[in-house]
């Protein structure tokens, strides 16, 4: 891999379990979920980061940041997991990088925000407005303590061409929340979309399996027709959003995934 490629670097920022029919609707068993943030460097020497995992308090316990998260979701997260642990094992400053693109902003994907405040955030306009709306915030479906930080925000509608070259695009994937969004990154060696919670692992894409709980349960299964089709009809690699056993398959000791 050429020093001046596209890159993107996956970064473990610890681990939830939960049982598993609280994301997948009427699943059996228990399910232990990955909770990544995808470093992505572009060939200009810019970072992005994508998603940004779980807050450190979390290292104490879901309870510790979020009561009524702990009702549901086990932390399994220890000192030096955190994102700016993760971003200086492989040499990012933290208060270097350049943006982030979220996902969506539940509390495992933006809890690390705080760790890189010099990022400009790209966000959908539509999950923006709801990560402030009074009653998700009672029930913490959002926290903006995670994420509206005073961290430049670009609130986007739609399609959104990160640095203006093509390389790196975010998708609308609404559906899972009002607006979600995956992220295309063009790599020499082929197209991956990184899929955030539109879908949690492939096997829901497969069968096209819905969580118990989503903004809009058609517009879901509308986005994940959409990745379907981009994987199966576009050839392009998806990596899901909590894929336990395509995780453990992915390079973790800094390397870019090729």
């Amino acid at each position: 891999m050429s020093a001046n490629e596209l890159k993107i670097i996956p970064l473990e920022c610890g681990w939830l379990a939960t049982a598993t029919a609280s994301v997948v609707a009427d699943a059996p068993g228990n399910a232990r979920l990955p909770i990544p943030s995808w470093l992505v460097v572009h060939p200009t020497g810019q970072t992005l980061l994508f998603d940004t995992g779980l807050h450190q308090d979390v290292q104490q316990g879901v309870a510790a940041r979020y009561p009524k998260m702990a009702r549901t979701f086990e932390a399994d997260f220890s000192a030096g997991e955190e994102l700016s642990a993760r971003l200086q094992a492989v040499h990012i400053d933290p208060t270097s990088v350049d943006k982030i693109v979220f996902s969506h902003l539940h509390f495992d994907h933006c809890g690390g925000t705080e760790l890189v405040p010099n990022a400009q955030i790209i966000v959908q306009e539509a999950e923006w407005t709801a990560g402030h709306h009074a009653k998700m915030i009672e029930h913490e479906v959002y926290s903006p303590a995670d994420f509206d930080l005073g961290h430049d925000v670009l609130q986007v509608t739609g399609t959104h061409d990160v640095f203006g070259d093509g390389s790196v695009v975010c998708i609308p994937t609404p559906g899972h929340t009002a607006g979600h969004q995956s992220l295309r990154v063009n790599l020499a060696s082929g197209p991956v979309v990184l899929t955030g919670d539109c879908v949690y692992w492939e096997d829901v894409l497969d069968n096209m399996l819905l969580p118990p709980f989503a903004f809009d349960y058609d517009v879901q299964l509308e986005s994940m027709r959409h990745l379907q089709a981009l994987r199966d009809q576009d050839g392009c690699r998806l990596l899901f959003g909590h894929d336990e056993a395509q995780w453990s398959l992915l390079p973790h000791d800094g390397s870019a995934i090729r």
